[in-house]
Parts: structure tokens; sequence; C-alpha cells
């Protein structure tokens, strides 16, 4: 069986580097992550491009395309959020909430 690590490395994932937020040139006064037992929680994970925010609306002004870009971008994120939590993927063993929305137009499906 493959590591988390060599099959990213085979899809040619590279994580950013997980920071707390900078506001206005302060540090936020929350964190990435809170780890708890064996318990990993994180929230506020958004979409970026370029490194900045990516605002619009699923059918709007962003396509599916770019909507599917974006979530891979997130999901990447998540990901190496997690990394810097445990130290090592291969450690997770069950994955208990996870809750995605999505900003769309009324008509988007």
């Amino acid at each position: 069986m493959t590591t988390v690590d060599e099959r990213l490395k085979a899809l040619q994932i590279t994580f950013p580097d997980v920071q707390p937020p900078v506001v206005d040139g302060y540090v936020a006064s929350f964190v990435p992550f809170v780890r708890t037992g064996n318990l990993v929680h994180f929230v506020g994970m958004r979409c970026k491009k370029d490194g900045k925010p990516w605002c619009g609306k699923a059918g709007g002004a962003i396509t599916t395309l770019e909507g599917k870009q974006a979530a891979r971008g997130v999901a990447i994120e998540l990901i190496a959020t997690l990394q810097a939590a445990l130290g090592d993927l291969d450690k997770i063993k069950r994955i208990v909430k996870l809750m995605v929305l999505l900003n769309s137009t009324p008509n988007f499906t």
C-alpha cells in the first residue's frame, strides 16, 4: 500500500504554507487548527486565486470549471492544514465531519 505522501507526489500536489491569517499587519486572534486529543478542528477555508480571495458566484461570474479549480485549491489547503496539525497524514483514521458551502446563482445546478 502506498502512503498518502506518495499518492500526493504522484498527483503532483504540493502544499501551501499553513500560517495564521494576517489582517492589516496583525496576526488574527485565531489559529489555523486546534487539536484536542485525537481530533483536529479547523474552519474558515476560502478559495483563492493568485493568493487573493476568489469572489463570485458559481453559475455567474465563476464558471463550473473555475469552481472545480477553486474547490481543488481549498481541498489542498485543508489537507495541508491536517499535515501541519499531525505531521503525518497516514495517522488519519477517519474524517468525522466535512461541511462545504458554495456561493451560487439561484439556477446553478
